[in-house]
């Protein structure tokens, strides 16, 4: 290390830090809430109660993250903030933009599912699933988190209350509204190598009956080497509207515009490979409360239109509503029943040789049910089930069950199994780009995971291992035109997961995460082991803050083919967060100037063979808030 770096390190320990702490999902009290805890130092809330809207199965194996961590995180996106967050998730990157298409990155991993293309895990925001149509997956530049309040990622999966792609796991995210009567805004303005300026403002208002939460984020970057820039503009809207303390309509609009281009691997760079993708997601929710009661009803449309530079061209869209009942009639019962329906499709063309290519939409219909008992005080139960029916593959029985027993001091033991499912996507099925195959049959897999742990004041422990046996894995072979994609034969991926963390200790935090996976078979870009670290110190000085935080990732036993072919050299790369805030006394002003130092110690490493990350960059940033 040099000289340099490792003064860099000396600053970090005496620095302090603005950064909220990743939220695990911390241990259930008798009530069957969840308390988790915040970075301490920050000038908000340390101890927070995990909504029971972000975690309505208390026995899953979970990971919370709070909003204000992705925004202070020193990654590049928010998918690289959640794996930065838990060793337990795995996201490569090759630059500051994801992309799309062939050389698009952003795939999330969990437990050695999921990836390129990410349709084994899903994305919820605020209720509605959020994927393409046509491919299957989401756009991963399409989440920023000037409005995220919270995020849960959901390891193992779960197709009971989400249906298909839940089938590694689920990104659950919740965007803020403000709590008190008033007006709130906020604006982060930052520059950085590269020639990268990036633009957040949002604001957020609860006036009366009235409540309003809007924002926009812009970023353009000329890239870390020919042919890696491109620009990403973000904007959503909301607006909530109180009949009375019962009756709440919710709408919603996000629009993405998107532009850059596939740079290609070092030895063999494509400096015209662009792309170009428009995408409007819509939802309206109206939810009704009472006593022990809680009834939503949500119906919602996510329209893309993409672009490549070899003539694709294609519009999809996905379309549904989702409505469900919670009941409560006890502390010690609580039952959740919904109905689902959604309809994907889309149309593809060639705009260069104007061939159209057939597509056949895919509808599919669910009732499905989840029963929440505590027989003792500190013992939870979970069973869940639901019958999805499908135009195409008939009806699909999945279902769950579910343990948790706190028995006290702290101490909790969790463990959970359940079938999930994916549908081949659109993409797959009929479009040959490079290949396509009618007679696809959906995934399966059984998820298992157990585990233990131990939360106190200032010290956390947890240990859990899993085992995922799926089966009719559709998976991509050979070259185009000889390329094929088909179902393959059983896949059993097993491992174990652990977190340590210290918290609170005068001004330090700490955390460490590991994970190391027997993936099987099929390696590719699913790592042996990864482990992630954050150490971190802040101090108030009256309505001064100073912080700094030190985050950094280690991923070993990544391949860029099957069967174990084409090892790519282990991941390691550490970043430096340095802060100062000025807060009025009552908040009604903040100023906070930062600088982030990512891959402070330069080092050349890459997710993707052929596509290397950044070396040593700054981000200069200004966030004032009114």
């Amino acid at each position: 290390m040099s000289r340099w770096a490792a003064a860099l390190l000396v600053l970090a320990g005496w620095a302090a830090r603005a950064q909220n702490v990743s939220l695990d999902a911390g241990t259930p009290d008798a009530s069957g809430e969840e308390a988790v805890q915040g970075r301490p130092g920050t000038g908000y809330s340390t101890v927070v109660t995990a909504p029971r809207a972000l975690s309505r199965d208390r026995t899953q194996d979970a990971t919370q993250v709070s909003g204000q961590t992705l925004r202070d995180s020193t990654r590049e996106t928010t998918f690289e903030a959640l794996s930065q967050e838990s060793a337990g998730i795995y996201v490569p990157g090759h630059g500051a933009l994801h992309g799309i298409g062939n050389g698009a990155t952003g795939g999330v991993h969990i437990r050695g599912l999921g990836g390129t293309p990410n349709t084994q895990v899903l994305v919820v925001e605020d209720g509605v699933p959020d994927y393409q149509g046509i491919f299957g997956h989401p756009i991963p530049d399409a989440y920023v988190p000037f409005l995220i309040d919270e995020v849960l990622v959901v390891k193992g999966g779960d197709s009971v209350l989400f249906g298909t792609n839940a089938m590694a796991g689920v990104v659950v995210i919740r965007n803020r509204w403000r709590m008190d009567e008033g007006v709130e805004v906020l604006n982060d303005s930052s520059l950085g190598s590269y020639s990268t300026l990036r633009e957040s403002a949002s604001t957020l208002a609860h006036l009366g009956a009235w409540d309003l939460a809007g924002g926009i984020q812009a970023l353009t970057t000329a890239g870390h080497r020919p042919g890696a820039g491109g620009s990403s503009v973000v904007g959503s809207a909301a607006i909530r509207y109180s009949f009375s303390p019962e009756w709440k309509l919710t709408l919603r609009n996000k629009v993405l515009h998107l532009e850059g281009n596939d740079p290609g691997p070092e030895t063999h760079p494509t400096l015209d490979h662009t792309y170009e993708a428009w995408r409007d997601t819509a939802s309206v929710q109206l939810a009704w409360t009472h006593d022990a009661v809680r009834a939503t009803t949500t119906a919602y449309l996510n329209v893309g239109v993409h672009q490549l530079y070899d003539g694709f061209h294609s519009t999809d869209w996905v379309g549904g509503g989702i409505s469900e009942l919670e009941w409560r009639p006890s502390r010690r019962a609580e039952l959740l029943v919904g109905l689902a329906a959604e309809h994907v499709n889309g149309e593809v063309d060639n705009r260069v040789t104007g061939v159209v290519s057939p597509v056949t939409g895919l509808t599919d219909a669910s009732a499905y049910g989840q029963l929440t008992l505590r027989p003792l005080e500190r013992l939870s139960m979970v069973v869940g089930g639901r019958a999805l029916a499908s135009t195409r593959y008939g009806t699909v029985p999945l279902y769950k069950v579910g343990l948790l027993w706190s028995p006290g001091g702290g101490v909790y033991f969790h463990s959970r199994v359940a079938r999930n499912f994916r549908q081949p996507t659109i993409r797959e099925l009929y479009l040959p780009f490079p290949t396509a195959n009618p007679d696809l049959r959906p995934e399966y897999a059984l998820n298992w995971d157990a585990g233990a742990g131990w939360a106190s004041e200032h010290l956390d422990l947890s240990v859990t291992g899993f085992r995922t046996a799926a089966d009719d894995l559709i998976r991509y072979f050979g070259v185009w035109p000889s390329a094929e994609v088909v179902n393959i034969d059983r896949v059993v991926i097993w491992g174990v997961e652990a977190r340590v963390a210290v918290r609170a200790l005068g001004p330090l935090s700490a955390a460490v995460s590991g994970v190391w996976q027997d993936v099987g078979r099929y390696t590719r870009q699913n790592p042996d082991a990864k482990a992630n670290f954050a150490i971190d110190l802040g101090q108030d000085f009256g309505p001064h803050f100073l912080g700094a935080s030190v985050t950094g990732e280690w991923v070993h036993g990544l391949y860029m083919a099957d069967y174990g072919e084409q090892r790519i050299p282990n991941v390691f790369v550490m970043d430096l967060a340095l802060r100062y805030r000025y807060a009025s006394a009552e908040r009604r002003l903040s100023v906070e100037p930062y600088v982030l130092l990512r891959n402070f110690l330069d080092r050349r490493y890459a997710y993707v063979e052929g596509y290397p990350m950044p070396g040593f960059n700054v981000l200069l940033g200004l966030r004032i808030g009114l």
